[in-house]
């Protein structure tokens, strides 16, 4: 007895439909480990670029006077007072 054109055909049909769920069974978890990774690669680089941007303004800020430093501070203080709604006292 020999395969028919339509036995070979139906045979690799078969075939071609087990490797492909057996692909999707893999590639699936896959999927979400490789989204998991791309989030935290973008993460690592948002943080290396703050890091760099703070690490220009102290650069700049350990070349201000003293005064403008005090200045400074304080400005950043009473945004930060503002924003967490606590008031500071005034002299």
């Amino acid at each position: 007895m020999s395969l028919t054109t339509t036995d070979l055909d139906d045979i690799r049909n078969i075939v071609e439909s087990a490797l492909i769920k057996q692909n999707s069974e893999i590639v699936k978890p896959l999927q979400g480990e490789l989204e998991s990774l791309v989030n935290d690669v973008k993460e690592i680089y948002e943080m290396l670029a703050r890091l760099e941007k703070n690490s220009m303004n102290q650069k700049s800020f350990q070349k201000l006077s003293l005064e403008e430093k005090l200045l400074n501070l304080h400005s950043d203080l009473i945004v930060a007072a503002k924003q967490a709604g606590i008031k500071l006292p005034s002299h």
